[in-house]
């Protein structure tokens, strides 16, 4: 009898876990990091998993603003961000040319040209009804274009010693003699997470973004200006896009990334999206789910290179992978 109401409760939790989809999130991403503790037990220190909330900071900022997008509904969607990502990069850089007198105008700066990138997105989608994958996507394209034509492909500018310091640098502590190290971005991020999920479950700017992306008929019959306020989402992922670009040059330093590296961040959020959970049908999903899955992304990204596999086979085996969760996770929850 015993046994039975414990395989019942046992039971209940695992349903439970798997019909809430940040939950699912999160123990794959514990299943992922017990696989690589298995190919190699230093992949759990306190180091390693540090480097990897560092890595993830700048995807789940992106991923955050992909979230809103997605969430708002009119199968909403942002491939714009690699854009975005360089104006950051590049506008930040160019600004502050190692100069820390200029961070702040940096930073707002780069969060206005984003918001403003962003709105030309919102604005194509919401009141000249185009698609979002080709609005944004083309307005991607014109953006890398003109990045070209004003940079003539050489950097300009760098970080200055205060942006790397929030980009690289590491708050240090000591624990039984033992020093441990967390990263600047990491405190920052808990912040970020614990604000942007009050503001979405708590606030009526959170409401709206859930109702609107539930039913955009009901959300305007009770008064809500559904063309601008999605508008006013695709300016915000913008302007977060171009803010993870700007920490980012504080951690590489200087604005020389390839084209490659920066789309590959717009096909990440968009995974790291629906593996936390948000579905395209919007009106559904939560933060952390994005943050679980941008963590999931980066480490198994770690793991394969602690295997020495060749690119095209992490390519190969990531691919794979990935293709195997989105299938489970695009399901239909019963």
């Amino acid at each position: 009898m015993g046994d039975s109401r414990s395989d019942n409760r046992i039971h209940a939790v695992a349903k439970a876990i798997i019909s809430d989809r940040v939950a699912t999130s999160f123990v794959l991403l514990l299943g992922l990091f017990i696989f690589g503790a298995i190919i190699n037990p230093a992949f759990i220190s306190f180091l390693q998993i540090m480097n990897i909330l560092q890595a993830s900071f700048f995807l789940g900022l992106i991923a955050l603003g992909q979230a809103v997008v997605v969430i708002s509904g009119k199968e909403g969607l942002d491939l714009s961000v690699g854009g975005m990502l360089t104006v950051g990069m590049f506008l930040g850089a160019a600004i502050v040319n190692g100069n820390d007198a200029y961070l702040i105008p940096a930073f707002i700066a780069v969060l206005a040209a984003g918001f403003v990138l962003g709105l030309v997105n919102g604005f194509g989608v919401s009141y000249l009804g185009i698609a979002p994958l080709i609005m944004t996507f083309a307005w991607y394209l014109v953006i890398m274009g003109i990045m070209l034509i004003v940079t003539k492909g050489r950097i300009i500018g760098e970080s200055s010693p205060f942006l790397s310091l929030l980009g690289q640098g590491s708050i240090k502590f000591t624990i039984g003699g033992s020093v441990f190290q967390v990263p600047w971005v990491v405190p920052i991020w808990c912040v970020i997470i614990v604000a942007v999920s009050y503001v979405m479950r708590r606030t009526a700017i959170g409401a709206t973004l859930y109702g609107l992306g539930a039913n955009d008929r009901t959300a305007k019959l009770l008064g809500v200006k559904t063309k601008r306020f999605r508008m006013i989402v695709y300016g915000v992922s913008g302007a977060l896009s171009a803010l993870s670009g700007l920490f980012l040059l504080g951690f590489v330093n200087n604005p020389n990334m390839s084209m490659e590296a920066k789309a590959g961040y717009m096909v990440s959020s968009i995974i790291a999206v629906l593996i936390g959970g948000i579905e395209f049908n919007g009106g559904q999903g939560k933060y952390l789910g994005a943050v679980a899955g941008s963590i999931f992304l980066v480490t198994l990204t770690s793991i394969l290179r602690t295997m020495q596999m060749d690119d095209g086979s992490r390519r190969m085996i990531t691919a794979i992978v990935l293709l195997i969760l989105l299938i489970v996770y695009t399901r239909k929850t019963e």
